[in-house]
């Protein structure tokens, strides 16, 4: 999969890079890293300048240039990128599920992930997770290239999940979730019902998350330095019989965080027999309802801010129902 990024030289851009030196151009006025300008260095007309001409010039033609060469006011600066997957780094693309994208650009497709899918291949799930349906989907559109999933869900939990489609795209995603530029809203079902001072308002958990000693799939609250900081705020914004229905913002990503820290306040969600009680019987939810339901980020090339939502999946429409929420 190939991305092309263009950028035509402002006069001001001059005093900030030396006096138009391409490589400060690239890294200033384009915000390419220093391994994003070294691997576009060895891809053929990796970086190319279309010289500004004068009018009776012609029409003018992207050119090879070096990072040490200078381009003028009106000068375009195009940097490819080209990547080839290995037989190791391919998704397997699978077929059986309908992809449903709630938003796709060059550099980004967002899906909503059905609860019981998991996120990207893994031990016992080579052929069937939302990577490889979606390399299936790309597949049947001639589209080849390496697929990345930008922030993983569990298996259980349905909504927004996101895809680079390049390299740079991913590091930039990335990076936004470092800074908080890329923020999720979750909506989940709880025990129970959060007292008073917590109704209606944003509250915090904020305590470390780290592994169980030989328990594979389970973790826990611990200390540092085992534990590693990890920070929740939810808010219950409806009740219904002996549940509530939470809205949750993770700021930082670990392993099961909003359904340990809800258990860790003695609120588990309804259908987490992990963190939880034992749900199984007549009425009882046949999954953790937890859905990741809105996401906010920025387009990875551009300051545009992309705004998506999830529909809320059927197994938890009646709690939004009998709360009386407008969602």
């Amino acid at each position: 999969m190939t991305r092309v990024l263009e950028y035509r030289v402002n006069p001001e851009d001059l005093s900030r890079t030396a006096g138009g030196i391409l490589g400060k151009t690239l890294k200033i006025c384009m915000g390419l890293t220093p391994h994003e300008i070294s691997h576009a260095k060895y891809v053929p007309e990796g970086i190319t300048v279309l010289r500004q001409l004068p009018e009776n010039g012609g029409p003018g033609q992207f050119v090879p240039a070096l990072v040490n060469d200078r381009v003028r006011a009106g000068d375009v600066v195009r940097v490819q990128f080209t990547e080839t997957a290995s037989e190791e780094q391919k998704v397997i693309p699978a077929e059986g599920m309908d992809v449903q994208i709630l938003y796709e650009d060059e550099d980004v497709a967002v899906l909503n992930k059905p609860a019981g899918i998991v996120s990207h291949p893994s031990h016992g799930h080579y052929r069937d997770s939302m990577a490889n349906y979606l390399a299936g989907f790309y597949e049947k559109r001639g589209i080849e290239g390496m697929i990345r999933t930008v922030g993983r869900l569990d298996k259980d939990t349905s909504g927004i999940i996101v895809f680079a489609k390049n390299a740079p795209a991913a590091s930039r995603l990335f990076r936004q979730k470092e800074q908080g530029i890329f923020r999720k809203t979750y909506l989940a079902v709880a025990a129970g019902s959060p007292g008073e001072g917590e109704w209606k308002r944003w509250n915090v958990v904020d305590l470390p998350i780290g592994p169980i000693p030989g328990v594979l799939m389970k973790q826990q609250i611990i200390p540092p330095p085992d534990g590693k900081p990890a920070l929740t705020r939810y808010q219950c914004c409806g009740r219904w019989e002996d549940a509530s229905l939470i809205l949750a913002e993770i700021e930082t990503g670990r392993t099961h965080q909003i359904r340990i820290h809800m258990a860790s306040i003695g609120h588990p969600l309804m259908g987490d027999s992990l963190y939880g009680k034992d749900t199984s019987g007549p009425g009882m939810p046949d999954r953790t309802l937890l859905h990741a339901w809105k996401a906010v980020f920025r387009k990875p090339f551009g300051e545009e801010e992309i705004r998506v939502a999830a529909p809320v999946p059927d197994d938890m429409a009646p709690f939004i129902v009998h709360c009386g929420i407008s969602m």
